[in-house]
């Protein structure tokens, strides 16, 4: 039986500018008013998930920066999982790299972020792989932005951790995604979903894949797997 959902944001919660779907909204607060874990797993900043818990109307628990920190409930201090330095050389070493080339790296909530750095998807994310292929670190493309952080951080690892805290069992969620930094979650929830338009690596480890894009498929997903909640 599923107690939690476990899901991404950017792509999956939202429309293609990245404007939150208010059905999605509507779903996730009908799945927590009645008993349903929600939790928020996101590349996105500890401030902005901290908001966003509470606006959409979660119980509070997120996961940030692509498994780099979480924090459970809204009374939670905020965890962290990886070493940020790792991730700031690297990235010193990306920013004089393309500097040789003329570009400028537009770097996202530099000073915000505790354990990853993240930039402007105006470089090939290939490029940034092969230069960094001898560091210890993981870059992650979200389709929004690209992510290096630590070896051995992401998603799934960090919910396995969340999970054991609100003693939900891993295989009690539902995990949702659309793009590569959602296939560890999406693999060890009990049940993997991804919506229409996720990247094609997520839609092949998914259990099932939504027939519309963006926030009208993660509702279609929800509705599939609890009509006796969303049917009412």
């Amino acid at each position: 039986m599923l107690r939690g959902v476990i899901t991404d944001i950017d792509g999956t919660l939202t429309d293609e500018k990245r404007r939150l779907s208010t059905a999605a909204i509507e779903t996730i607060r009908k799945l927590q008013d009645n008993g349903i874990e929600v939790v928020l797993s996101s590349g996105n900043t500890s401030c902005i998930l901290k908001g966003l818990s509470k606006l959409i109307g979660t119980g509070g628990t997120f996961i940030g920066e692509n498994g780099g920190v979480y924090r459970i409930g809204f009374t939670g201090e905020l965890k962290l999982i990886a070493d940020r330095k790792i991730a700031i050389d690297a990235l010193n070493l990306c920013i004089e790299h393309f500097k040789q080339k003329g570009i400028t790296l537009d770097l996202f909530s530099y000073q915000e972020r505790f354990s990853d750095v993240a930039f402007a998807r105006t470089v090939p994310v290939e490029e940034v792989r092969s230069l960094l292929a001898d560091w210890q670190v993981d870059i992650m493309d979200t389709n929004f932005a690209i992510h290096i952080h630590q070896a051995g951080i992401d998603k799934g690892k960090t919910f396995g951790i969340v999970a054991d805290c609100l003693r939900i069992k891993p295989e009690e969620f539902l995990a949702i995604g659309d793009s590569e930094n959602d296939i560890g979650m999406i693999q060890a929830a009990g049940t993997g979903c991804c919506v229409a338009n996720a990247q094609e690596r997520v839609r092949n480890i998914s259990d099932y894949c939504s027939s519309v894009p963006y926030g009208e498929g993660f509702v279609e997903i929800m509705k599939r797997n609890f009509p006796h909640i969303l049917a009412r």
